[in-house]
C-alpha cells in the first residue's frame, strides 16, 4: 500500500512535481512518470504529459504488460531504449504495437536492494537519448527513492509495518476537505493479549501482533486504511460509498473483521491458540470532524465493549 502512503504527503507531491518538471524541461520526450509497483500491478502515482496525454495519474496498470517491468529486470542499471522497434525488449511488445513506435527510458526506485517502483519518460516517436538525460534521470530516481524511503519511516509501524498513528492523522487532515462520503472509524484491541505476554514471553507476543497485521490487511476492504498505534491497539479506517448504507456496512465488515480475527490459529510450541477482540466505533462526520476526537471516542467505546463481554461490536453514543 506504498501508493495511499504517497499521495497523502505534501512534501513529496512537491518533489515529485519538480522532478517531473525539470525533466520535462530537459529531456524533450512528452511524457514523464512515477510508479510504485506490487506483483501484479504498476500504480502511477504521478505523471506529466507536454502534449498527448499517454499516461493518465491514478492509472493501475497490469504488471507484466508494461515497460516498467523490463526497468525492474535490469539489474538495477538505466534502461535507454531509443527507438522501441530496433530494441529486442520492445520490438514485440504489446505496448509497441499499440503505438507503432516511441522511446522509452527508466529507472528503479528502490529501498536497499529492493526496487518498489521507477521513473521514467516515454513517448510515441523515436528520441535519441543523450548521456546527461541518463545521468539526470539516475540522479532523480534516487532522490524520490530517499523522499519515499524517509517519509514511510515516518509513517510506517517498526514491528508491522502497518501504517501508524502520525499516519491517520496526516491523512485525515491532508483530505478531510475530499472526503465527502462518511467514514467509520474502526477501534479494536485484542482481548486477553496480556495473557499471550506473561505465559510465553514478549517474543511471542510481538508475533501474535504480527499475526493479527497480517489479518487484518488480508480481510479489511481494499479502500480502507490499517494501522497499529501502540500494544495491542489498532484502527480501520473505512470509508463508505454513497450507494451503501452507513450502519448496515459497517456492521458487516467489522462482524467480518471479528470473525477472522477469532478464527486466525496462532501456533506457539507445537500448541494452536486462538484471539479474540473487541472492536468500538466512531463515524465522521456524525461523531466528530476531528481525528483526536474521533480516537478517543471509538477507544472509549472499544472499552465498553470489553465491559460487556468482550468479542463484542460497540457504537459510540452521545
Amino acid at each position: 500500500m506504498i501508493q495511499h502512503d504517497i499521495n497523502y504527503y505534501k512534501n513529496f507531491d512537491s518533489i515529485a512535481k519538480e522532478v517531473l518538471a525539470l525533466l520535462a524541461h530537459t529531456i524533450e520526450v512528452n511524457t514523464f512518470f512515477l510508479s510504485i509497483r506490487s506483483p501484479l500491478q504498476s500504480f502511477m502515482i504521478k505523471s506529466f504529459n507536454r502534449n498527448a496525454e499517454l499516461i493518465f495519474e491514478g492509472d493501475t496498470l497490469p504488471y507484466n504488460m508494461v515497460f516498467c517491468k523490463l526497468v525492474v529486470e535490469n539489474d538495477l542499471e538505466p534502461l535507454v531504449i531509443p527507438n522501441l522497434k530496433q530494441h529486442p525488449l520492445t520490438s514485440d511488445h504489446p505496448i509497441t504495437k499499440v503505438i507503432g513506435n516511441g522511446c522509452f527510458m527508466g529507472y528503479p526506485l528502490t529501498n536497499g536492494d529492493n526496487i518498489f517502483g521507477t521513473l521514467c519518460a516515454f513517448d510515441i516517436k523515436p528520441f535519441d537519448f543523450k548521456e546527461y538525460d541518463v545521468l539526470l534521470i539516475k540522479s532523480l530516481a534516487t532522490l524520490i527513492s530517499q523522499s519515499i524511503v524517509l517519509e514511510n519511516g515516518i509513517i510506517r509501524d517498526s514491528l508491522t509495518g502497518l501504517y501508524n498513528r502520525n499516519f491517520i492523522y496526516n491523512y485525515f487532515n491532508y483530505n478531510k476537505e475530499k472526503i465527502h462520503n462518511e467514514m467509520a472509524i474502526l477501534y479494536i484491541d485484542l482481548d486477553h493479549f496480556k495473557y499471550f505476554n506473561d505465559s510465553f514471553g514478549h517474543d511471542i507476543g510481538d508475533s501474535v501482533i504480527k499475526r493479527t497485521a497480517e489479518c487484518l490487511l488480508q480481510f479489511v476492504p481494499e479502500d480502507s486504511y490499517v494501522a497499529r498505534i501502540g500494544g495491542d491497539e489498532f484502527i480501520v479506517l473505512l470509508p463508505t460509498s454513497q450507494c451503501e448504507d452507513l450502519l448496515i456496512s459497517t456492521q458487516q465488515k467489522a462482524e467480518f473483521i471479528l470473525k477472522q480475527l477469532s478464527t486466525m490459529p496462532i501456533h506457539i510450541n507445537g500448541n494452536v491458540y486462538f484471539v479474540s477482540a473487541s472492536i468500538g466505533i466512531s463515524f465522521y462526520p456524525d461523531n466528530g470532524t476531528e481525528m483526536e476526537s474521533l480516537l478517543k471516542k471509538a477507544d472509549w467505546t472499544m472499552y465498553k465493549a470489553k465491559e460487556s463481554g468482550r468479542k463484542k461490536i460497540q457504537y459510540y453514543q452521545e
